[in-house]
């Protein structure tokens, strides 16, 4: 089974794109093309495909039930300051931000390779990376030797959505800056209410 929507532009969509207007691309949108026209052999569009769903919240729903079952009240919290973090960021992005902040996703002007369904909503910030940060940051100040493997883990959900053609890197940004202070802050509350770490 593939995850391939849209490996290549069609011919009618090829055409559509070289008779817009010409225009200087940003450096925003450089990257973008850098990243996205990255070689996308089946097996790494599989994988990368996998990053990026399991941090859409499976993944770190299910670290922390792992932690909450393995490491006693510590993990507990653990896993209530990050899935905590990671359901109320996602809620915001997907709600009220995307909503005051539209921004048509990458592939409508550019000559992109799209991996998996192409997204209809708002491309600003990136909910993936913003779950993904507010969970590893929260994490993070519960297992401070985990949190460089753990923020890693949120940047490559980041680079995922834009290799996979669904995100401009400044939504990644965007979405990963949100994350880090909404993690912070949902970490630090459970930490003062549960007594420390």
């Amino acid at each position: 089974m593939t995850h391939r929507s849209s490996p290549l532009p069609s011919l009618s969509e090829r055409l559509r794109l070289r008779l817009l207007p010409r225009r200087r691309e940003t450096v925003d949108a450089r990257l973008y093309l850098a990243l996205n026209h990255l070689p996308h052999p089946g097996l790494a569009d599989r994988y990368v495909t996998l990053l990026s769903d399991l941090g859409k919240g499976a993944g770190w729903v299910g670290v922390g039930a792992w932690l909450a079952l393995r490491d006693g009240p510590r993990g507990r919290r653990a896993a209530v300051a990050s899935v905590g973090a990671m359901l109320l960021t996602v809620a915001l992005v997907q709600g009220s931000i995307k909503a005051l902040l539209p921004r048509r996703r990458p592939f409508h002007r550019r000559l992109a390779v799209v991996v998996g369904r192409r997204p209809v909503d708002s491309s600003f910030p990136s909910g993936h990376t913003a779950g993904s940060f507010a969970a590893a940051t929260a994490l993070g100040l519960f297992y401070p030797r985990r949190r460089p493997a753990a923020l890693g883990l949120a940047a490559g959900v980041g680079l995922s959505r834009v290799y996979l053609g669904h995100h401009f890197p400044s939504d990644v940004l965007a979405g990963g800056a949100l994350g880090w202070l909404l993690g912070t802050l949902g970490g630090r509350l459970v930490r003062q209410v549960g007594g420390g770490s």
